[in-house]
């Protein structure tokens, strides 16, 4: 799965739950890794239709870096 801490290209929002989603060239709309326990959609791990945002930079960035993130990392 992706992660939107790492992704790089354009990023919008689920018009299901609205949260941030990324068209996937494999399967399409799809929400991020992160997501993966942390929000409630019914179309997971799809996403539903797609709300274009224009965002700004440094509120990217900072969704990025604050995105919570309940994924089950296995340690090593």
């Amino acid at each position: 799965m992706t992660s939107i801490r790492t992704y790089d290209g354009k990023i919008y929002l689920c018009k299901t739950c609205g949260q941030p989603c990324y068209i996937n060239a494999e399967v399409g709309s799809s929400h991020f890794k992160e997501q993966w326990d942390g929000i409630f959609c019914q179309r997971y791990p799809l996403a539903g239709e797609l709300l274009e945002m224009e965002w700004h930079a440094v509120t990217l960035a900072t969704l990025k870096r604050s995105y919570p993130d309940t994924y089950p990392y296995l340690s090593s």
